[in-house]
């Protein structure tokens, strides 16, 4: 865990304007907090150290990451410290536009939409000599474009199991920040189960991670499973009906909340349950 550079954004007036602008990562926001009261699924404590100014805000998490929660129901993390966030905002200062990117795409498709995007911003206000300036103060090397994209995709890819974002008041999960896919429950566990491991029951899968000391991977299946139920209550259609719906399976997720310690996402299964008894 490093806290370099937001030590030295809190000591020197100077930095802390060219952090906020124009790389909008603003201290002075962070005393508003987030929209919504959040929360971690794995109870792990947040921090917020600052806004962005669309709405966002930056939380430092209890290993260091920094996890950025954006105004319209994303999160993710984006560093393993704040000085690596730091690196990666200040080296792309338009990373959100970035974030459908992987190494994967190559390092000239990469060149060429980070050229696009800062062309973009230099219409609206300088960046070159504010991120010289910001890099030599906080002491930060001047990385490519191709390395920095590719901190960020491994940063974002660490966002679950362990730092799943919560509305603390509904339970809900906020969607990731990126659209890269993660893989099934099943490819995380060990496992003899014959057959195709998709057509088995989510339950299978749940039990085998909590049992194997996976219990966060457990939880966050569990979660998104819940949430797509609220969202689209056609998976809980009877087979072969079009309007019959049996909330029997919310029980079932309700059953296994428990078995991982987690009563208030049981308590939403079994009230989404009564509902549409």
């Amino acid at each position: 865990m490093t806290d370099h550079c937001l030590r030295l954004l809190r000591q020197h007036r100077r930095l802390a304007e060219l952090a906020a602008y124009p790389f909008d990562f603003d201290l002075d926001r962070a005393v508003h907090g987030h929209a919504e009261p959040v929360r971690l699924a794995s109870g792990g404590p947040l921090e917020a150290v600052a806004g962005s100014g669309t709405g966002g805000t930056y939380f430092v998490c209890a290993d260091g990451s920094l996890l950025y929660a954006d105004s319209e129901g994303s999160a993710g993390i984006i560093g393993s410290s704040v000085d690596e966030a730091l690196e990666i905002m200040i080296g792309l200062p338009g990373w959100r536009d970035l974030l459908h990117l992987s190494p994967a795409d190559g390092g000239t498709a990469i060149l060429a939409r980070v050229a696009e995007i800062e062309e973009e911003i230099r219409e609206y206000h300088g960046i070159d000599e504010e991120r010289a300036e910001l890099r030599s103060a906080l002491g930060l090397p001047d990385r490519s474009p191709i390395e920095l994209l590719g901190m960020l995709h491994t940063a974002l890819l660490r966002t679950e199991p362990d730092f799943l974002l919560l509305n603390a008041d509904e339970g809900g999960a906020y969607d990731l920040l990126d659209p890269h896919p993660r893989p099934p429950l099943w490819e995380s566990v060990r496992h003899e189960v014959p057959g195709d491991p998709a057509a088995e029951p989510l339950s299978t899968w749940v039990r085998l991670a909590a049992e194997q000391g996976m219990p966060e991977l457990a939880r966050v299946a569990l979660i998104r499973s819940l949430d797509n139920m609220f969202v689209d209550q056609s998976l809980l259609l009877r087979p072969g009906s079009g309007t019959d719906l049996d909330p029997a399976p919310l029980l079932g997720l309700a059953a296994e909340f428990e078995r991982l310690g987690d009563l208030a996402q049981a308590e939403r299964a079994r009230g989404l349950h009564a509902s549409l008894r």
